[in-house]
Parts: structure tokens; C-alpha cells; sequence
């Protein structure tokens, strides 16, 4: 398995199904295109997958489409969302992750 990880509470969207798909996660310089992830759900392996693009924006910046394709939720919800799963939001960039299974 790779040194990277990326764990998911939920499978919000049922997006860890497929081929593609996406998370926002705070910035960090560890991710970068094509970068091998080891994606867990619940505690649980699922599988590999490739980071293949990342877009890199302030919470303030998220839209609806976006939100609704990685969460199944408006922005505010998922804003509402992410600042309980990383309090420290205020002022952090974010980085949307495009990944695609392995």
C-alpha cells in the first residue's frame, strides 16, 4: 500500500464507487498529480486511486455544482460540514482532489 491515505467518514454520494471522483480536503503539499492514495472508508480499505488534478480555492470560493458532485449538498451545508470536520477553517485554502481509481 502507498504512504498516502485518504479516510472517509462516509461515502457521501456514493462517489467512492466510481471510476472517478473527488474530495476537498485542506491544502497540504503531500498531495500532488499523481500521487498513489489509499482510500478507506470507515477504517476499511477500499482501494487505491491517483490523485489527477487539484484545484486549490478558499471555502468562501466552493459553488453548488462542486459541492453537490462531492457531497450531494448545497455549499453552505458542505461548508457547515467541513468546518466541523476541520475546525481550524478560518483563512486555510483547500484543495478539491479529482482522483480516479486504480
Amino acid at each position: 500500500m502507498s504512504n498516502l491515505s485518504l479516510h472517509f467518514a462516509q461515502n457521501f454520494n456514493h462517489k467512492l464507487d466510481c471510476e472517478y471522483f473527488t474530495s476537498i480536503r485542506p491544502q497540504r503539499d503531500i498531495y500532488q498529480v499523481g500521487a498513489e492514495i489509499d482510500i478507506y472508508c470507515q477504517e476499511h480499505f477500499l482501494k487505491k486511486a491517483v490523485i489527477i488534478n487539484i484545484q486549490t480555492l478558499p471555502l468562501f470560493e466552493l459553488d453548488d455544482w462542486t459541492a453537490f458532485l462531492d457531497a450531494g449538498m448545497n455549499k453552505d451545508e458542505l461548508i457547515t460540514l467541513l468546518k466541523t470536520f476541520y475546525p481550524e477553517t478560518e483563512g486555510l485554502l483547500f484543495n478539491v482532489l479529482l482522483l480516479k481509481s486504480c
